[in-house]
């Protein structure tokens, strides 16, 4: 299937991403633990992967989540969404997919959020970060885990090209004394080289100018440099398995050229430092 679109950061041609093996915890940090020198030189690293029935539930989670919120919005589809499998939720006719999936429409319940951190990989993220909180960006008053279902062809599903601190700056959103930041997403149902998630390897070393564009319900950025120039990589991670990143390493949803919906979850891990 292919799509004529203008060129950007989700559509341009990327090679595949070679992510490093991390056997140690610390390889993950090039020096003492602190938001700058998570993912080392990369940036980023492929952390352990969620279990298939721990991936399952999440889909359960997720759809019900969609289903709640389609009483709200779209009750007419609320049948025919419920017979139909996450990835095949752009055939259905007559649901609000804008209003089914606003950025505060995304965002799981706190029950949703607890379940998924009993689950297996946020062992690791213990063992990495020592003492976690995820961050509540949105303020809605939990921890939040939030999911994303990106249509196949549609540009509007994905966002500009970012670092997630760019949000952060433009909203003044505060950073408490001595806590971090870092990025973790996980494709829920992905098909690896069609859609995902890109990323650019060490771009987290070399800050680049960018405006802000205000959209129609959110912040679009537009970067000032040549976004052929800073080695976007396409990360190929099948499903349930989470990458992590600096919260300062550009990246972008791709444009989906597979037949069915992309849906993934991410969060931002707050940690303290260790520096003094």
């Amino acid at each position: 299937m292919t799509y004529a679109l203008p060129e950007n950061a989700a559509t341009i041609e990327t090679p595949p991403l070679e992510l490093p093996r991390r056997d140690a915890l610390r390889h993950w940090f090039d020096g003492p633990r602190s938001e700058q020198s998570f993912g080392a030189d990369l940036g980023l690293g492929q952390g352990p992967s969620f279990q298939p029935a721990e991936v399952r539930r999440m889909r359960e989670l997720i759809k019900a989540h969609m289903l709640r919120t389609a009483q709200e919005v779209s009750p007419q589809a609320v049948e025919m969404l419920s017979q139909t499998e996450l990835e095949r939720f752009h055939e259905i006719e007559g649901y609000n997919h804008a209003r089914m999936l606003s950025k505060r429409g995304r965002i799981l319940p706190a029950s949703s959020v607890e379940e998924i951190k009993s689950m297996s990989f946020f062992g690791f993220v213990r063992q990495l970060f020592g003492e976690f909180q995820l961050a509540d960006e949105e303020d809605v008053g939990h921890e939040q885990i939030t999911f994303r279902l990106v249509r196949p062809g549609r540009q509007e599903d994905v966002g500009s090209l970012h670092c997630d601190a760019w949000f952060w700056d433009h909203y003044g959103t505060r950073l408490d004394d001595g806590m971090c930041r870092a990025k973790v997403w996980v494709p829920i149902c992905v098909e690896p080289e069609l859609n995902g998630l890109r990323l650019a390897p060490g771009s987290h070393r070399s800050p680049r100018p960018y405006t802000v564009k205000p959209g129609q319900g959110k912040v679009e950025f537009v970067p000032e440099f040549d976004i052929h120039e800073i080695g976007l990589r396409q990360y190929c991670g099948d499903v349930g398995q989470p990458v992590l990143f600096n919260y300062h390493t550009l990246h972008v949803g791709a444009l989906n050229r597979g037949r069915n919906s992309r849906i993934s979850i991410e969060t931002t891990i707050l940690y303290r430092s260790e520096c003094k």
